[in-house]
């Protein structure tokens, strides 16, 4: 079938708009569009207040990592990404073919192109938020390493292809909107599918590329393997809104004419994916948070009935109540306990010099500046791990 660039008969094969639009907008899918636009930046902005919440008066960091700050960022995009949704409703987003005039169509595509570019960033954002935090968290395996930063390129690369395609996939740009003067534009449909493609590729490589460390860890119990891959793989539930999106998408390029329509439901799962992606990257962050809660709800409720067990479920921020431990593993201090410096990637160690086979003092696998998250636990196995199995365990690097 011979394609035309003119982004008018991508809506409709005639070309010709004669319906009446409706008089209240946003109506039919663009209803849903915009109350999801609306809905959820606040339960997002929630999750990343939680983040910094933790970051500062729980693990009371000194200073921010790259990741903070691209988190922040990532939550001003998605704030503007979701209110150019909001407004494209009122252009025309969701409504049914026959309801628009030309007028309209130029209004939508327009909004299209300007929302598109805010989407893209958000995805950028987001992914490489999670990969910069798998890198300081593993980061010493060298291989892991460099898989996080292809990843990164990947992810870079192929949505600032996207932008680039989505501003100047027309000549003169203006074509993308006013179809009607001399011009050419690219195969959209080949456009989209290619960046649907690779946008799912990213989210699943994304989602799995912890599991394959996480499950390597040799001080960890099952349950501490299966907590930490429930935290850091919650990437698949960006993946599966994308595998939808994609699907959505390719049946409203070449399986409707009706395409506005479906766009709505298309474009109301790209805000689920940009906001839930970085929900994902916040959620990761929130281990001592989620420990410090479990300590005060067991404090309230007595349901540990032994100290030691009680003891045991400490994290490493609160005050533990004092019981003997073995030199080398903690040190108490001012009547608090400090936790070892046996680290690898931190700064006894730099990333990626370390002896094939270390012991369990040196697998303690955390942040490259002592666990900035405190997501692996650390001083949590430390403190119930004895001297003769640290000597015993090992991992590979």
């Amino acid at each position: 079938m011979t394609y035309i660039p003119a982004l008018i008969e991508r809506a409709s094969p005639t070309g010709v708009f004669n319906g009446t639009p409706p008089d209240h907008l946003p109506a039919e899918n663009g209803l849903y569009v915009w109350r999801t636009a609306v809905a959820m930046p606040f339960v997002t902005f929630f999750f990343v207040m939680l983040r910094f919440y933790t970051r500062i008066y729980i693990l009371k960091a000194k200073k921010y990592t790259i990741d903070d700050y691209i988190v922040a960022l990532t939550m001003l995009v998605s704030i503007a990404h979701s209110v150019l949704m909001a407004i494209a409703t009122y252009n025309g987003m969701g409504l049914h073919i026959w309801q628009y005039n030309t007028e309209l169509n130029s209004r939508y595509y327009l909004w299209i192109g300007i929302t598109s570019e805010f989407y893209a960033l958000g995805l950028c954002g987001f992914k490489s938020a999670l990969l910069i935090m798998y890198i300081q968290l593993f980061g010493v395996y060298k291989r892991f390493r460099w898989t996080c930063y292809g990843t990164l390129f990947f992810c870079v690369g192929y949505l600032f292809c996207n932008m680039m395609t989505e501003f100047l996939g027309c000549h003169p740009i203006s074509k993308k909107w006013h179809p009607e003067i001399p011009g050419v534009c690219i195969n959209s449909t080949i456009a989209a599918t290619f960046y649907g493609a690779c946008s799912m590729a990213s989210d699943l490589i994304i989602a799995i590329l912890p599991l394959t460390m996480i499950w390597k860890l040799q001080v960890a119990t099952t349950r501490q393997k299966i907590g930490l891959s429930l935290v850091l793989s919650c990437g698949f539930i960006s993946w599966a809104i994308a595998v939808a999106r994609w699907g959505i998408a390719t049946f409203n390029l070449v399986g409707t004419t009706d395409r506005p329509w479906w766009a709505g439901i298309s474009f109301t799962l790209s805000i689920f994916e940009v906001q839930t992606g970085l929900i994902c990257a916040c959620v990761a962050t929130l281990a001592p948070l989620w420990k410090l809660a479990c300590s005060h709800v067991r404090d309230w409720t007595g349901w540990s009935s032994h100290q030691s067990t009680k003891v045991m479920t400490w994290p490493s921020f609160v005050r533990k109540p004092d019981y003997t431990q073995s030199s080398g593993d903690t040190k108490k201090s001012g009547g608090h306990w400090a936790r070892a410096n046996n680290t690898i990637g931190g700064h006894g160690n730099p990333a990626g010099r370390g002896n094939h086979m270390t012991s369990y003092a040196d697998t303690t696998l955390n942040a490259s500046h002592d666990d900035e998250y405190d997501l692996l636990g650390v001083s949590e196995w430390h403190s119930h791990t004895t001297r003769e199995d640290r000597s015993q365990r090992s991992v590979d690097v």
